[in-house]
């Protein structure tokens, strides 16, 4: 099981980062979308309301793998993922809900991915290196 590194999870939960989600269509494309409800659960998790992401939604439904980045000034990292679930009621999205209400926003869901990989991608010379 990967883990996400505690500087990675800070960088994801940090309301400052750029945050983008990548996903790919059916037809081989990569769709890239500025998703500022993209947040580090835990070091095993990621999750992200579902707003606005239809074509990111319908995507995920017929490929489970993403790719997440986060960007804090010149630290940069990605994480790849896998679906775990998309939630459409409950405590869990309740709670995303909340947290989006400050920014005028709701989810109708929230999607939980796991991480498979994750990567520096920092202005550097790590940039590249795989570090989970």
């Amino acid at each position: 099981m990967v883990m996400i590194p505690e500087n990675v999870l800070a960088a994801f939960n940090d309301p400052n980062a750029v945050k983008v989600m990548t996903t790919v269509g059916a037809d081989g494309q990569p769709h890239s979308i500025v998703c500022g409800s993209i947040r580090a659960a835990a070091a095993d998790t990621i999750i992200v309301g579902e707003i606005l992401m239809k074509t990111s939604s319908a995507n995920l439904g017929k490929n489970d793998k993403a790719a997440f980045l986060a960007l804090v000034g010149k630290a940069s990292y990605v994480v790849n993922v896998k679906v775990k679930q998309r939630v459409a009621e409950g405590p869990m999205l309740d709670n995303m809900n909340q947290v989006l209400a400050g920014m005028g926003l709701k989810a109708s869901a929230v999607w939980v991915f796991t991480p498979t990989a994750v990567f520096d991608q920092s202005a550097g010379p790590a940039a590249g290196t795989k570090i989970a």
